[in-house]
């Protein structure tokens, strides 16, 4: 229970195990924690130390014996935006570091949190106004694979006011969201692969187990790529 959660904020498995334990228990010494979570207690010394560090956890003396107690979760929320802050920062000058990529480059990669690399991507770059297109997505299986990922892209997308153009296969799920646009084509023009079109970069989906995703991050593919989904878009259906 909340495991994958806690680890999408960067909590290790053992982290997570005693941080969780420590919410249900309430204040513990070593020797209880490491009962409670099934660690050994080299483990649980080394592992309470992170957390100390992370500020996930504080300590107290009980008869002048250090016991372990868990922040509010309500602070979780403070630690990490405080990251976040300090990453906005710093992001202008790593991007004065960045050495200026060739005009075309080509990603490949490979099993089934391709769609999560493609997700984060769009939340990392999205910026006021922008439109993305996408062909032959399933909703059904991004929202199965990455619900946490999803939800905070449909927060995002509508703080900035990001508009999809999405062609589906007909009776397919639609999200009821006001900045979503569908329209319907006979399953006869879709296959197991599907595309995105997001600013200067096409991202290529094919839905075969373990799932393969092809970034071609260059503007003039991705213009040729949204003149075809134009195309198709004004004989779709909606």
């Amino acid at each position: 229970m909340f495991e994958k959660e806690l680890g999408e904020l960067g909590l290790s498995e053992n982290e997570t195990k005693i941080y969780l334990v420590l919410l249900q228990k309430g204040t513990l010494n070593p020797t209880k924690i490491a009962e409670f979570t099934g660690l050994h207690r080299s483990y649980v010394y080394d592992t309470l130390e992170r957390l100390l560090e992370k500020g996930i956890i504080n300590t107290i003396l009980i008869n002048n014996k250090k016991n372990y107690q868990p922040v509010d979760p309500k602070v979780l929320r403070e630690i990490f935006e405080l990251k976040l802050r300090q990453i906005d920062s710093i992001i202008p000058k790593l991007s004065n570091l960045l050495k200026q990529k060739e005009e075309t480059s080509v990603e490949l990669h490979k099993g089934k949190r391709v769609y999560k690399t493609l997700i984060k991507d769009i939340i990392a770059n999205a910026k006021e106004n922008d439109v993305v297109y996408l062909l032959g997505i399933d909703e059904n299986k991004i929202e199965e694979i990455e619900p946490i990922y999803l939800k905070q892209y449909f927060t995002i997308i509508k703080e900035k006011k990001i508009k999809e153009k999405i062609i589906i296969t007909k009776y397919s799920k639609k999200f009821d969201l006001q900045n979503l646009y569908y329209k319907e084509l006979d399953k006869k023009y879709f296959d197991d692969t599907s595309i995105v079109i997001f600013q200067s970069k096409v991202f290529i989906f094919i839905s075969i187990e373990p799932y393969y995703l092809i970034i071609i991050n260059s503007s003039k593919v991705a213009n040729t790529y949204k003149k075809q989904f134009e195309l198709m878009w004004n004989i779709a259906k909606n």
